[in-house]
């Protein structure tokens, strides 16, 4: 039997296209998607790159990699960071899942630790390229742990291995620790960089999102959160790099809580929430205000 066939437009996210590529992998098992000119699309997914979605009748679908709370006054659906919900209408998805191969490494059982350790020639790595408008304590948990050893950093910014590295994982892989550091901290945004220090095998410092130990095990990493400054964070930080056993037990410990993938993380999670969408008769599936007060609040947004 064929596949059903949606027409498919993406607007208002710049070159990050890819973006909406992969949140629709969680159902391309189920949908052929045709990406149309926005005019002629029936569902447009958008992001927090502009305001073009205005200009345009589909069904609108929010998805962003961006730390920002979708505006459900211009959207039928989204899916985001935030703890929140609203009905059929909203799905969280921590970008996180979006890192296919850095994220299977929290379905793995873990590697041998002691292997782990024998394979490490460094302390800690740092990726790292762009600090304008992003949290200081990028710069100020590097700045923190370099004064303890030196931080090998192989993005643009202070580089001292000699260039930016090209493969991030290979770089990674020779540490004992990683600076995982969001360039925001927000309750739900939870991005790459953790999954990516947990792909290199090494025990990711992380800081950014508040909520993280509700689904990833708080002894399998380092939570800068759970300090009271960065004195401490250094001095727990010394306490496991100069403790085999201590790092061994620590890459011991499951990534997930009760070593159970969050119910909410689910593949099933996502394919069931575009499903509902997909599914629906076209003209059932709006959910915007499509009054004229609507229309107002639309016009004061393009304006």
């Amino acid at each position: 039997m064929p596949k059903p066939i949606k027409r498919i437009a993406i607007v208002d996210a710049g070159k990050d296209t890819a973006f909406v590529d992969a949140v629709l992998d969680f159902v391309r098992e189920d949908y052929e998607f045709d990406f149309v000119h926005p005019r002629d699309a029936d569902y447009i997914f958008h992001s927090c790159m502009g305001k073009d979605v205005l200009k345009y009748n589909g069904i609108r679908i929010f998805a962003t990699g961006e730390c920002v709370t979708p505006d459900f006054n211009i959207c039928d659906y989204a899916l985001g960071f935030d703890h929140i919900q609203f009905g059929d209408r909203y799905c969280r998805l921590p970008l996180i899942k979006l890192f296919k191969d850095a994220y299977s490494t929290f379905l793995k059982p873990r590697p041998d630790p002691e292997e782990i350790l024998n394979n490490k020639t460094g302390f800690c790595a740092y990726v790292m390229s762009n600090t304008k408008n992003s949290a200081p304590e990028r710069e100020t948990i590097f700045n923190a742990l370099s004064e303890y050893k030196q931080v090998d950093s192989g993005g643009k910014w202070h580089n001292n291995v000699g260039g930016p590295v090209r493969d991030k994982i290979a770089f990674q892989s020779a540490y004992k620790f990683v600076l995982a550091v969001e360039n925001y901290s927000a309750p739900g945004y939870l991005t790459e960089k953790f999954a990516q220090a947990a792909q290199s095998n090494a025990i990711p410092i992380y800081w950014g999102d508040p909520t993280i130990t509700q689904y990833i095990n708080p002894k399998a990493f380092i939570n800068c959160n759970d300090f009271s400054s960065m004195d401490a964070v250094v001095s727990r930080v010394r306490e496991i790099d100069c403790d085999d056993e201590a790092y061994r037990g620590t890459l011991s410990e499951p990534w997930f809580i009760n070593d159970e993938e969050p119910p909410e993380w689910k593949n099933t999670q996502f394919s069931n929430f575009l499903g509902n969408i997909f599914d629906q008769p076209h003209q059932l599936a709006y959910r915007r205000n499509l009054s004229r007060w609507g229309l107002k609040y639309e016009k004061r947004h393009f304006e």
